[in-house]
């Protein structure tokens, strides 16, 4: 509640929120659980199998879900991801308890949310990794109770194909989670057969191919990201061996490293193996945390909700070989491990508390406040925008490239509650600095010369302006200097957008 209690108090934001307004049609008749497969076919990737950059199955499936459930009430949608992360960090409890100290399970959460990145994830509404970290917890509840060598309750497998599912059908850098039933139905190869429990995880997998055929169909076709970067296989290989200076990255390896020395001296002295096979499980962590580099082309770590999950993986990847390295030094110098354990986990816990950052959990509160603050910001500008009496046309005007998602967004806010009011847009007649921002010009230009009925937005016709009052709304950075002159009107006022 400290860390993201202040958004229980948010309104809604002119980036990302508009989307939700665009499913839920209009005010008066919002849309209903009959509408939801033809808005998910329809308005979303989901209907471009194989002719689309992205294809998140879950992500909107999961957000259209919310609409019809939650509408317009904002505080429900804030809500809903106070208890994401509430279960998230049961979840993360509840299996660290299971083999360490309540102490220093709950010191390893706090490390957890130290890093800013998770305001990008619950201080929004729009975010796909939001739904990730639910798949996440749904994994992390079941691998708590799951146990190789026996028999499994049915709802253990429900939760891995939930949470595999949700995950990886909300953000493409989850696909990696296949290969978490592949492993179960190998683990159990040899038990008896449950085809309830196999075909669930056989389903989850079959997700995941899905997701994977329509994404090589279209990079088949496309050999760049929808960020302009190569997706060939060998340029991220290549790029990927020039970040192996990458601290994240070297930190695992030299413990991996410090691990696998021990094992070898020890074997050449004793003849005998004293490598736990609990280390295979930082390998998994330091694969998922190289392909979360390769996926986003080196750019990694970057500040934002695209550092989930690599950092996870990465602390809780460390946390485990630095305790394995205490094992491995306690094999090997003969010293029985139960006598050193208080020890150890004093060790432990005075390491975590070196990674527990005040400032960095403070900085999640202060960002869930400065949420609060902007949306309110926005929600006041666009009460006072569609309750204004003084004026019956409203002029759109865009300033620079950046505009196009403001003014785009601003428009369907307006759809949504009604506003009956005739809508134009007027825009700048600088050019941009790049291809792609006049790109964004040339089609707002576009947008204003010949209106669109889907929209609601008329030609921009000066004639059709005389005798109008009209509201010349415009968004930051641009200030009352930069507005167009606008003839025609009876009057002319403005309203800059606060987001």
């Amino acid at each position: 509640m400290y860390l993201f209690g202040p958004n229980l108090k948010a309104q809604w934001w002119l980036i990302d929120d508009h989307e939700i307004f665009y499913f839920l049609k209009t005010e008066k008749k919002p849309s209903s659980w009959l509408d939801f497969f033809g808005i998910l076919i329809d308005q979303t990737e989901v209907g471009q199998f194989g002719s689309s950059s992205r294809y998140r199955i879950s992500y909107y499936s999961l957000r259209l879900i919310e609409t019809i459930l939650w509408k317009d009430n904002v505080f429900l949608w804030y809500a809903f991801r106070m208890g994401i992360a509430m279960l998230f960090s049961f979840s993360i409890l509840r299996i660290f308890t299971r083999y360490f100290s309540l102490a220093i399970s709950i010191l390893f959460l706090l490390s957890v949310f130290s890093f800013r990145y998770w305001s990008d994830i619950f201080s929004r509404l729009g975010t796909g990794e939001v739904y990730a970290v639910l798949g996440v917890a749904l994994i992390l509840i079941s691998l708590t109770e799951y146990d190789f060598r026996n028999k499994n309750q049915l709802w253990i497998y429900i939760f891995i194909f939930l949470g595999v599912v949700i995950a990886s059908g909300s953000k493409e850098n989850f696909i990696v989670l296949i290969l978490l039933p592949i492993s179960i139905l190998f683990i159990e190869r040899s038990q008896s057969s449950n085809w309830s429990k196999r075909s669930i995880l056989i389903c989850s997998i079959l997700f995941n191919l899905v997701t994977f055929t329509s994404l090589y169909l279209f990079f088949n076709k496309s050999k760049v990201d929808v960020y302009g970067n190569s997706v060939l296989l060998s340029d991220r290989i290549s790029m990927l061996l020039t970040r192996f200076e990458n601290e994240f990255v070297l930190n695992m390896v030299a413990l991996i490293g410090g691990i696998l020395s021990f094992g070898s001296l020890f074997y050449i002295r004793e003849k005998r193996n004293i490598i736990s096979p609990v280390l295979a499980i930082p390998f998994v962590f330091l694969g998922i945390l190289l392909f979360n580099i390769l996926f986003y082309n080196g750019i990694w770590p970057t500040q934002s909700r695209y550092d989930f999950p690599g950092i996870l993986v990465y602390q809780a990847g460390l946390f485990l070989l630095l305790y394995l390295n205490f094992e491995s030094f306690l094999k090997f110098t003969n010293i029985q491990f139960d006598t050193m354990k208080l020890p150890v986990q004093g060790i432990l816990m005075l390491l975590l508390v070196s990674f527990v950052s005040i400032k960095g959990m403070n900085n999640l509160q202060k960002d869930s406040r400065a949420n609060m603050k902007r949306t309110i910001s926005f929600q006041t500008s666009l009460n006072e925008i569609k309750s204004d009496s003084t004026s019956d046309t409203i002029i759109l005007y865009v300033h620079q490239a950046l505009d196009f998602e403001p003014v785009d967004s601003f428009i369907r806010f307006l759809n949504y509650f009604e506003n009956d009011k005739p809508k134009m847009v007027s825009v700048t007649a600088t050019s941009a600095e790049s291809e792609f921002k006049n790109g964004l010009l040339n089609s707002m230009r576009s947008l204003s010369k010949l209106g669109s009925p889907e929209l609601k937005i008329l030609p921009l016709d000066f004639e059709r302006l005389k005798g109008k009052s009209c509201l010349l709304v415009y968004f930051p950075p641009a200030t009352i200097e930069n507005l167009p002159k606008i003839s025609g009107c009876k009057s002319l006022s403005s309203k800059i957008v606060s987001f």
